[in-house]
């Protein structure tokens, strides 16, 4: 107790000074981080040892003690390796810096501060993409208005993070993308506190693979302990995981796109010899070569599979099986979620015959009911169309769903749905979501980080910011989005059975029910397992 209290006392005295830098002691030694605003910004904090050279495809390492020195915190570190975000993302999403040595977290801090609620953010990405280094992620103005210590944090990714080639000895054991994220809330709980930060508040909040990551901690019995409140963004649950099988076989496509077929009973040793670079242009390739006749498997062709470990079960099978651990939680979906995928898929309009061969290619056992939920479109082109199919079926009633459950389970639920688009064109090259609620357009809002991406809010925009922030950060304190240090002008109600939510928008957001109910209706009863 008595070094906790030195440290904190040393903390503040040194934040309150008006230095341009802030030392804060961690188990592994002092780091050193900067002084902005009256935020603190620890950045590039290694959490692990580099899982380069012979801990490639090995499990994460706690990072290496660095004391007496003085670790220098005042730099992102580069993303994990990816090829092709720029080419299916927006530019402030992407790293400009990748590095198989990338296994850093984050943190940011009011400066004079103790005891505060701590957020967790997992980065979403499919989990070949983005960074926490990325723009859109920058932590300062989060913290600043939430008055909550903030940590992001990198994992790995595609091929480096989730490749799977078998069980025998020395073969790569997949999920290390998870572990990843597992060691980096272990660091949190070993080390916030001397950040200002109460170890035994932490909320875990994540978007889209971000999201779907949540689920797996709250199913394994190793994350028992790492965190007590959950919000989850935009996560498509209905994207299944690989199963052993299909991991296999997408191991065998990766090996033969980098030439290993050859090596035969060697080929991790022709893997490990490859280049970063090559490693992950096979990633990106590879995504073009499904693992199973499924259409969503295009959407998500790298990433977890189910292991019975690290992975215990399914996510939509843990549900339903009460698997999940029951925490207080808020979720929530975008209007127009599937926008992006489905127009970067069908750069043309989709024809009739290409649609009713979408349709039949995802559920084939209900295919004319489908069609009659979302007739084809008469001016001949069924991308707007897929699009509200996609983003029910794969997020909004999919979320609904979930919510359905965890209620039943006696589990509190705030759930949302957010529908404002860009008032700016953010988009870029991505033109068809300007004017449309794309998925991911929320983060910006809640980060308010669309100035450090060359950006301006409105001035509705900036309170619909405000107001994202003081629920988000009113949750971590409270566990309940109403009650907290910040105000709030709409009271959020807990979801119930008539489906209340809140519905973020502009000029003012507003309570709503029964949000989709005939369209989500319809997917309940035909179920979410194709």
């Amino acid at each position: 107790m008595r070094f906790l209290f030195c440290c904190c006392v040393s903390f503040v005295l040194r934040t309150t000074t008006a230095d341009e830098y802030v030392v804060v002691q961690t188990t592994n030694g002092r780091v050193r981080g900067t002084v902005s605003d009256d935020v603190n910004a620890f950045l590039g904090v290694p959490y692990a040892k580099p899982p380069v050279d012979s801990l490639r495809w090995q499990r994460p390492q706690p990072s290496t003690p660095w004391s007496p020195a003085v670790y220098n915190a005042t730099a992102l570190q580069p993303g994990c390796p990816q090829h092709g975000c720029f080419d299916t993302n927006p530019a402030f999403v992407c790293p400009n810096k990748t590095s198989e040595d990338c296994l850093y977290l984050n943190i940011w801090t009011p400066s004079i501060n103790t005891s505060l609620p701590v957020m967790v953010y997992i980065h979403g990405g499919n989990f070949v993409h983005l960074s926490a280094s990325s723009p859109i992620f920058q932590g300062h103005d989060f913290v600043k208005k939430g008055k909550v210590v903030l940590v992001t944090f990198d994992y790995r990714l595609g091929v480096f993070g989730f490749l799977y080639t078998g069980s025998k000895p020395g073969d790569a054991e997949g999920n290390y993308g998870i572990r990843d994220q597992r060691l980096a809330l272990q660091w949190v709980q070993q080390n916030i506190k001397y950040f200002g930060g109460d170890p035994t508040m932490v909320t875990l909040f994540g978007q889209s693979a971000g999201g779907q990551s949540i689920p797996v901690h709250l199913m394994a019995k190793d994350s028992k302990d790492l965190f007590r409140n959950v919000i989850i963004e935009s996560a498509p649950f209905d994207i299944p995981f690989k199963t052993k099988t299909e991991a296999t076989y997408l191991a065998s496509t990766v090996i033969g796109l980098l030439n290993c077929t050859d090596a035969g009973d060697d080929y991790m040793s022709c893997l490990r010899s490859k280049s970063t670079d090559e490693l992950a242009e096979a990633q990106h390739d590879s995504r073009t070569k499904p693992t199973s006749l499924k259409v969503l498997d295009f959407f998500e062709p790298l990433g977890p599979f189910v292991d019975g470990d690290v992975v215990p079960f399914e996510i939509i099978t843990a549900i339903y099986g009460n698997k999940l651990r029951q925490v207080p939680t808020m979720i929530g979906t975008l209007s127009e979620e599937a926008r992006i995928f489905v127009y970067e898929a069908w750069g043309k309009p989709l024809t009739l015959p290409e649609y009713i061969a979408v349709l039949f290619a995802t559920y084939p056992s209900h295919l004319g009911e489908m069609l009659q939920q979302y007739p084809p479109s008469a001016d001949g082109d069924n991308r707007d169309i897929l699009t509200s199919l996609g983003t029910d079926f794969i997020f909004t009633c999919a979320t609904r769903n979930m919510s359905r459950n965890f209620l039943k389970h006696g589990q509190t639920v705030h759930r949302y749905v957010f529908n404002h688009a860009f008032s700016f064109p953010g988009w870029g090259k991505f033109s068809y979501c300007e004017g449309h609620v794309c998925h991911g357009e929320e983060i910006a809002y809640v980060f308010h980080s669309a100035d450090r991406s060359g950006f301006d809010f409105s001035a509705d925009e900036e309170r619909l910011s405000d107001e994202l922030i003081a629920y988000w950060t009113n949750f971590a304190y409270t566990s309940d989005p109403n009650s907290g240090p910040h105000k709030i002008n709409i009271s959020w109600p807990t979801y119930d059975s008539n489906s209340t939510m809140l519905q973020f928008q502009t000029p003012k957001s507003a309570s709503i029910q029964n949000y989709l109910k005939n369209k989500c209706d319809f997917w309940d009863s035909i179920g979410y397992s194709a």
